[in-house]
Formats: C-alpha cells, sequence, structure tokens
C-alpha cells in the first residue's frame, strides 16, 4: 500500500466527523453512541472478518507477518463503507464512529510504528497486541478490552512481555 493510502484516512476521517458535527446536525448522544458502537465493530472484524474469513484473511496475514508495514484498508474503501451507512445512521452515531475508527487507526499505528516505552501510556496496549501477534488468538480488541473480557477472549500481559 503506498504512503498516501496507509495515511489518507488519518485526514479523511477527522474531516468527516468535523463535517458530520458541523454541518450534519450530530449530538454528543449520538457520538457517544457511535464511538461505543465502533468498539463492538472493531472486534468483530478483528476477530471474524480478519481472522476467519478467507477473503480478509489473506491481507491480515499478510499484517501479522510484517506488522510494521503499510497494510489495512484504504481510504477509498473505507469512505465508501461511512457513505452506506450513511444511509441508515444519524450524523451523530456515524460521527462517533469515525472518530472511534479514527482512535484505532492511530493506536494500532502507535503500537508498531513508535517506539513505546514501559511507562508510556500506550505500553500496556502495545504488549496486549503483541501477545495476540504472538499467534494467540486473543486480544483483538485494539482500543480496549471490554469486548475481549465480555466474550472471554482477553488475555492479561504476561511479566515475560511486559519485560520486553
Amino acid at each position: 500500500m503506498s504512503r498516501l493510502a496507509y495515511y489518507a484516512d488519518f485526514v479523511s476521517m477527522p474531516a468527516l466527523a468535523l463535517a458530520l458535527i458541523l454541518f450534519g446536525g450530530a449530538t454528543l448522544p449520538g457520538i457517544v453512541l457511535g464511538l461505543v458502537a465502533w468498539t463492538l465493530a472493531e472486534y468483530a472484524i478483528h476477530r471474524v472478518l480478519f481472522h476467519r474469513l478467507p477473503l480478509f484473511k489473506a491481507g491480515h496475514d499478510e499484517h501479522h507477518a510484517k506488522p510494521s508495514g503499510r497494510t489495512g484498508v484504504t481510504s477509498w474503501h473505507s469512505l465508501l463503507v461511512f457513505g452506506a451507512l450513511f444511509l441508515v445512521l444519524s450524523a451523530g452515531i456515524l460521527a462517533g464512529i469515525a472518530l472511534g475508527y479514527l482512535a484505532y487507526i492511530a493506536a494500532h499505528h502507535a503500537v508498531h510504528h513508535w517506539r513505546v516505552a514501559p511507562g508510556h501510556p500506550l505500553y500496556g496496549l502495545k504488549i496486549r497486541h503483541a501477545m495476540h501477534h504472538r499467534g494467540d488468538e486473543v486480544n483483538f480488541g485494539v482500543v480496549t478490552t471490554a469486548w475481549d473480557r465480555l466474550f472471554g477472549t482477553y488475555r492479561p500481559i504476561r511479566a515475560k512481555l511486559a519485560q520486553i
């Protein structure tokens, strides 16, 4: 994936959320509901689509093989999905989903591309995600552990990994 395609969602998602908030009539309750909906969608997409469905699994396996590579969904694809969701969801919920997706891509990028040392606010997230990348079918959530805990796929940080 080109550098432009990889980073485009870092621009398009805040722009979409801002437009929905300023011009679409997004409300705070809708945004909060969208954020929560995103966390569940993130978990389901990662666990089911990326780890079980052959159409998506091959690309995700590539990410597992080369975590620091520029793999992912292009902005054209994500904007197409948001366009379809716009037909059935309120502006607030859609803005919340866009902000949740932005948090996800930012956190996921950080754990794979930044040096995150012990004591850094993202360190626990980095170690939990590293456990996932080691082949364990656990810790599918990147932004939150809530759904992993609810569905029994959460694994706490192992002391050995925490020393990395």
